[in-house]
């Protein structure tokens, strides 16, 4: 279920054109509001890359499908594009918390409607988070609501083998219920501060259900597939385009008149769509960057861009030599992050300081300084390593998905472990499909090799208590890291209702995070992408998944030309 959010680095690299709009900064483009009226007809014209598996809300999990969702669809709150703190959307204020942390009570805004401007209600959000639980679903973003009551053990069912009777009874446990037509209320499994995060999700879409009943499995065909967002879905021609009206029954109307996206798989023929006027945006990759920097023109409309993602070489510390917290440490500061991405990744931020949680995102902490490069500290980590875990790293392997870009990438950190350290490392190429199953199980990962992972929703919980808590989380699972004092902070932390404390907490474990050292932090998701210059009012996120997503009504083009 979690795995696919943990990524080998090669697959991030074939598709990091396609995802250009999932990874973005927090700062508004220089552009955004820069002069030019705008074009009461104006239409905006992108790629999407290729057709999406499905848009329904509550099923979707890659970025083609949740940007499709959230063109159409608000949730009870939003992001701040400056802060990514969670913010009221559809909700007129922020969430009710009784003292205990346990139950949420959320009032919706006045007037709410959905795109053909019939109303709005609780029942329509209760339904959608209410789908998202139901087995029969099968939504495979399900798991970011187990935090509410019955959630879990109603999801986990088997449809198949329950009974109807049984299969009620776990969903009359579900703790989603309409109190009114403007309040809907939350009883959750624990307190989770983290919770509001989750509230602007696509899992929590407001859907009716006499739409979805209506179209079936069709029902995100745009007769049926009607939201409350900024946009409304006219037109899909499946494997060509999908286009997309300005709802004028949402509260604020977007600027564009229409949105058009494109389906261009191969990144070559996008970008000559773009250099030919066909395209207003386009995500590029490495490859384009030279024709990129040998065009003024082109140079001059080119955006850079963070992402909500951190690739790591992870260790197996459940065995020797990574047994040694010294000699992990010691391998985490003896390469140069900048001279890889100067030289080899060529697009990423290095992480020269800061620990796994990347630049934009919540909990960033420009503070940790623990796994900086620097030899001469490393050699001493080194030389403190025990003699056993010195004695393992004879025949030492790096295990990788087996392509040339990515042998290129381990050649060059295994001679920098060489020439700082004095270890000869292995290469261990393996089919990219086996390098995958082998890191989903403890006992068959590899000493030593890549991954990432990218955010389900910008809180440090989603990177400190997902990924690293002992047995449970997805990274600790595949390294066998292990932690208590890490444990008990983070766990704190996810309940703590005060800011600050949240954060002071979170701060304090990622630093522990970053000395145990489970992983070497490599990079941090970065792309860049083009816009012309009659593009504007972007502002662009970390976790985006479609162009400007928490602002799109403010996106709009001046006269193209």
């Amino acid at each position: 279920m979690y795995q696919r959010r943990i990524w080998p680095v090669l697959s991030l690299l074939l598709i990091t054109s396609l995802l250009v709009t999932a990874c973005t900064s927090t700062t508004q483009n220089p552009s955004a509001s820069a002069g030019g009226a705008a074009d009461p007809n104006g239409e905006l014209v992108t790629n999407m890359g290729g057709e999406p598996d499905t848009i329904d809300p509550h099923k979707a999990q890659f970025n083609t499908e949740i940007g499709q969702v959230m063109m159409v669809f608000e949730g009870l709150m939003t992001l701040d594009p400056a802060t990514l703190k969670p913010i009221p959307a559809a909700a007129a204020k922020d969430p009710e918390i009784s003292a205990d942390g346990l139950t949420w009570k959320v009032t919706l805004k006045d007037g709410l409607k959905f795109s053909d401007g019939t109303p709005l209600t609780a029942k329509d959000f209760a339904f959608g988070f209410t789908r998202t639980c139901d087995p029969a679903t099968a939504g495979d973003y399900s798991y970011v609501l187990y935090v509410i009551a019955g959630c879990e053990a109603w999801n986990g069912m088997n449809v198949k083998k329950a009974t109807p009777a049984e299969l009620s009874a776990a969903k009359a446990k579900l703790g989603v219920k309409a109190n009114s037509d403007k309040e809907i209320q939350f009883t959750l499994a624990e307190p989770a501060a983290y919770f509001r995060s989750i509230l602007y999700m696509w899992v929590g879409m407001p859907a009716r259900e006499s739409d979805v009943t209506k179209g079936g499995d069709k029902w995100t065909e745009p007769a049926t597939y009607i939201g409350n967002g900024p946009f409304k879905l006219t037109e899909w021609k499946h494997s060509e385009k999908m286009v997309f009206e300005r709802n004028d029954s949402y509260r604020t109307p977007a600027k564009l008149k229409k949105w058009t996206k494109v389906m261009i798989g191969e990144g070559a023929v996008a970008f000559a769509a773009y250099r030919n006027n066909e395209l207003d945006v386009n995500g590029i990759s490495a490859e384009d960057l030279r024709a990129v920097d040998s065009d003024a023109d082109l140079k001059s409309q080119l955006v850079d861009v963070g992402g909500a993602a951190t690739f790591y070489y992870g260790f197996n510390v459940a065995k020797p030599p990574f047994n040694d917290a010294n000699l992990r440490l010691a391998f985490a500061k003896s390469f140069d992050r900048e001279a890889y991405i100067r030289d080899v990744q060529k697009i990423g931020k290095p992480v020269a300081t800061g620990g796994f949680i990347p630049p934009g995102i919540p909990g960033y902490d420009k503070d940790d300084t623990i796994q900086k490069y620097d030899v001469a500290e490393a050699k001493k980590l080194f030389d403190a390593a025990s003699p056993a875990a010195k004695d393992a790293l004879k025949g030492l392997k790096f295990t990788y998905g087996s392509s040339a870009r990515t042998k290129t990438r381990v050649e060059w950190v295994t001679q920098q472990w060489k020439t700082n350290l004095g270890v000869d490392i292995g290469l261990d190429p393996v089919d990219r499909t086996a390098f995958t199953a082998l890191t989903k199980k403890p006992e068959t990962t590899p000493q030593l090799f890549s991954l990432g992972w990218i955010a389900d929703f910008p809180d440090q919980q989603n990177w400190h208590t997902t990924v690293w808590i002992s047995k449970t989380g997805i990274s600790s699972k595949t390294t066998g890291y292990s932690n208590p004092e890490f444990d008990r902070i983070v766990r704190a932390a996810d309940k703590e209702q005060d800011p600050k404390k949240r954060d002071d907490a979170y701060l304090q474990a990622g630093k522990i995070l970053s000395k145990d050292a489970p992983a070497a932090w490599i990079y941090y998701d970065a792309s860049k992408y083009l816009k012309k210059p009659w593009v504007k009012g972007v502002t662009d996120t970390a976790v985006d998944s479609v162009l400007g997503e928490f602002r799109l009504y403010e996106i709009y083009v001046t006269k193209k030309g």
